[in-house]
């Protein structure tokens, strides 16, 4: 697809550097066509794509600190996508029809994918996967109450989230973390799971962390995704203990269920897990909203246009809807009374943030080295592959299905020998009492082994 615009998508691959910052300053400086030159050295990789927390132009845009969830009225902006999760599992129906994909279960289907943009390219994943949790939970008709807990006196925002987090220190929330970012409100300061949850819990609205550290080279992180797999199974309406049982009761093999996303964060990175699949093969891909993967114009435009077309038929309200028994993931793992903060290390300005993933055996789930092939289909000018394996039936401006998930797809064959991570999810219990609020100002995790 080559290097596009961020703003009007136009392509600026064959464009200089400084034409390029050209092109920019007229978006910035209110111009409605940035003339764009033609001699230039060519450039394969979008930094947007890749992830790079280098950025050309990232001093250049205006802060636009804003949120929006989708109860709202007016449209959502351009760096919000709702209605990917519906689009997802349309494809994901697709693999399964394929051949390729056994079962899959996803988050709540009004999940709102959030980016980063370029003001907070290099700092901003944490502050992002924050926003997209405040979405769904404000969303959600299951605990109707969470809504006017995050609503007010401070509504969810980059920056009003370092008010949060500051706030939730001088009520004496995670003194651990106080000491060591002291000052947060309009600083670039990274952020973790521990300093989101903290900031959770100082609204009232429950929220757990888990821990887990790569130790076993065999299994890799098979624990941790197992974990992950169980919390989406414990929420859906599937027995997991028996695919072909759950198939012959009628169970569709791709479901929504009644449950949020969750952040996984490592020392570098955090993406919001919105789900996970099933390969034919044993193979288990958990699939993610990464705040640095902008998702392509096509893809953003059919999910909008699902978005719209679900909203209009039935629109659930943040103060209507059923309530939900209280669950949390299930897991015999002895609950951790120190806080096991997370600290986010600075990825060198050259280094590529790669999808982190991982292989292991283990009698529950299998991963494998090599991706299934049979199902990948391509479609568009300048790539490689067979014509007649493109689906004559997917209108010419709309993403095949296989180019959907891998969109989505956590996947990296690179697995580092001794690697942290902690996870963030929200049980969807009743909001925290005063004095439940007060019992959780020191930060517990739960351990995965």
């Amino acid at each position: 697809m080559g290097l596009q615009c961020q703003l009007c998508w136009e392509n600026i691959e064959k464009l200089t550097v400084s034409e390029r910052q050209r092109h920019y300053d007229n978006h910035l400086e209110g111009r409605s066509s940035p003339q764009s030159g033609s001699n230039a050295s060519r450039r394969s990789d979008s930094w947007f794509s890749k992830g790079k927390s280098k950025m050309i132009f990232v001093n250049r845009e205006k802060e636009q600190d804003v949120f929006w969830h989708p109860a709202m009225q007016t449209p959502p902006p351009t760096n919000f996508i709702p209605g990917l999760i519906p689009v997802l599992k349309k494809a994901l129906l697709k693999s399964h029809a394929k051949g390729t994909t056994t079962r899959a279960v996803l988050c709540y289907e009004r999940a709102v994918y959030i980016s980063r943009q370029m003001w907070d390219a290099s700092w901003g994943c944490g502050y992002r996967n924050f926003l997209m949790s405040c979405a769904a939970l404000m969303d959600q008709p299951y605990q109707p109450l969470y809504f006017p807990l995050l609503d007010q006196p401070v509504s969810p925002g980059i920056r009003n989230l370092q008010t949060w987090i500051e706030e939730a220190w001088k009520n004496g929330f995670d003194v651990e973390g106080r000491a060591q970012l002291q000052k947060l409100v309009n600083t670039n300061k990274w952020i973790g799971t521990s300093d989101i949850c903290a900031a959770f819990l100082s609204r009232g609205i429950p929220a757990e962390l888990v821990d887990f550290e790569v130790k076993d080279l065999k299994k890799g992180l098979t624990p941790l995704t197992n974990w992950i797999v169980r919390y989406f199974d414990k929420y859906s309406q599937r027995n997991p203990g028996s695919t072909i049982n759950a198939a012959l009761l009628g169970a569709s093999p791709v479901q929504c269920a009644r449950c949020m996303p969750l952040i996984v964060q490592d020392n570098k990175h955090s993406r919001m897990v919105i789900g996970y699949e099933l390969t034919r093969t044993g193979a288990v891909s958990l699939l993610v909203f990464d705040p640095s993967r902008l998702p392509s114009k096509r893809l953003r435009t059919l999910a909008l246009s699902e978005f719209s077309s679900t909203s209009s038929k039935a629109s659930p309200s943040p103060f209507q809807g059923e309530r939900r028994e209280n669950e949390g993931a299930s897991s015999s793992a002895p609950i951790d009374t120190t806080n096991q903060r997370m600290k986010m290390v600075h990825v060198d300005k050259n280094e590529n943030i790669s999808d982190t993933a991982w292989n292991g055996e283990v009698e529950e789930i299998q991963f494998i080295e090599k991706r299934e092939r049979d199902d990948v289909e391509f479609i568009g000018a300048g790539r490689k592959g067979n014509a007649s394996k493109v689906d004559k039936d997917i209108p010419l401006d709309e993403p095949s299905y296989s180019d959907v998930l891998k969109h989505f797809r956590w996947e990296n064959r690179s697995l580092q020998k001794r690697h942290k991570y902690q996870i963030l999810y929200f049980p969807l219990e009743e909001p925290l009492t005063k004095s439940e609020m007060r019992k959780r100002k020191i930060l517990t995790s739960e351990r995965i082994s």
